[in-house]
């Protein structure tokens, strides 16, 4: 399509007579570069070939740290530029001006023969032959730069590309997961409501197909554990009484919360804490509402006791299991006579 109609279109655009054939050959070979967008199509052979796509992926991740990494590299190169040029200004040996005449000159011979060691004997040889001390300079370059700095990036870029390949076998995995228990629940009818909505009954009834079994333990999920914590997953509805339900995503992220492997944070401790203090909340409520007393609260912000609804029929117990009611607290006496 680009061929036989957008370039005839922009030849006539750009002026070229149609009695002249092709015009100006020059804009065709520049139209015909757009040949090059079909290249594109190498994208999708990224889906299919992961370990590539991790690569590719590790050094986008990388871009920034090998950045800086080169510039420090660069910077010290200079540096030593600098002091290479203004020290060999007045040798007397023409092998060390050759190498070393020009700030210019002097950083592409620290890159190529003292950073990527290519001609590394040759440098040596003349700065020998002129001084001990430029040897000695040469060398700490290289132990700047070959030894320490090159392999910093080397190990900058195998911490990268490993952290990404992690992350990315993590998210195929748990996609591959996903998919599976999907097809699981469809094939098998373990939906039997076709709400896409997994109740207590659908997961244990899932529990026990093997395969969705090994699917689990594939993400390391305990099977055996996560059984246990059925009532925690599927916990009783407030109004209802009745179990939750939830849905396909919601409850593939708090089984792989659950997973062994997985390490506690300072959010899970935080989580932990919230639902403690709302099932004490829940229970504090449903033993008020039991025994007909609302609980009340202090203004410095502490919990006080629950007090009757009825303040006239508030008691209050004695030492051994009498009841006394509060108005005694107001008359010393009658709370003597009442221990006697």
């Amino acid at each position: 399509v680009v061929e036989t109609w957008m370039m005839p279109l922009g030849l006539i655009l750009a002026g070229a007579s149609t009695s002249s054939g092709l015009g100006n050959a020059s804009i065709l070979r520049l139209l015909r570069l757009l040949r090059l967008s079909r290249m594109a199509r190498m994208a999708r052979l990224l889906r299919c070939m992961p370990e590539l796509l991790i690569l590719v992926k590790g050094v986008r991740a990388a871009l920034r740290s090998v950045f800086f990494t080169l510039l420090l590299l660069f910077i010290l190169i200079y540096i030593f530029g600098v002091a290479f040029t203004q020290i060999c200004r007045d040798t007397s040996s023409a092998n060390v001006r050759r190498y070393f005449r020009s700030v210019g000159i002097s950083m592409h011979t620290l890159l190529i023969d003292g950073t990527l060691l290519d001609d590394l004997a040759g440098v040596v040889n003349a700065l020998k032959q002129d001084s001990a001390i430029l040897v000695a300079v040469f060398y700490l370059f290289i132990l700047l730069s070959a030894l320490t700095v090159m392999n910093m990036l080397i190990g900058v870029l195998c911490e990268v590309v490993s952290a990404v390949a992690a992350t990315e076998r993590e998210e195929l995995q748990v996609a591959f997961v996903k998919e599976k228990l999907t097809a699981i629940l469809v094939d098998e009818g373990l939906d039997e409501d076709g709400d896409r909505q997994i109740s207590r009954q659908e997961f244990e009834k899932l529990l026990e197909k093997p395969g969705a079994a090994r699917l689990l333990q594939d993400v390391d999920v305990d099977v055996f554990g996560l059984v246990d914590l059925a009532d925690y997953i599927f916990e009783d509805d407030d109004n209802t009484g009745e179990s939750i339900q939830l849905s396909f995503e919601k409850f593939m992220e708090v089984v792989l919360q659950l997973r062994g492997t997985n390490t506690a944070t300072v959010k899970d401790i935080v989580d932990l804490r919230k639902f403690i203090k709302a099932r004490f909340k829940s229970f504090e409520e449903k033993l008020c509402k039991s025994i007909g007393a609302s609980p009340k609260r202090s203004r410095d912000g502490k919990d006080g006791r629950m007090q009757p609804k009825d303040s006239a029929q508030t008691t209050l117990m004695g030492s051994e299991g009498s009841v006394a009611p509060m108005s005694a607290l107001a008359s010393p006496k009658k709370l003597h006579s009442n221990a006697a």
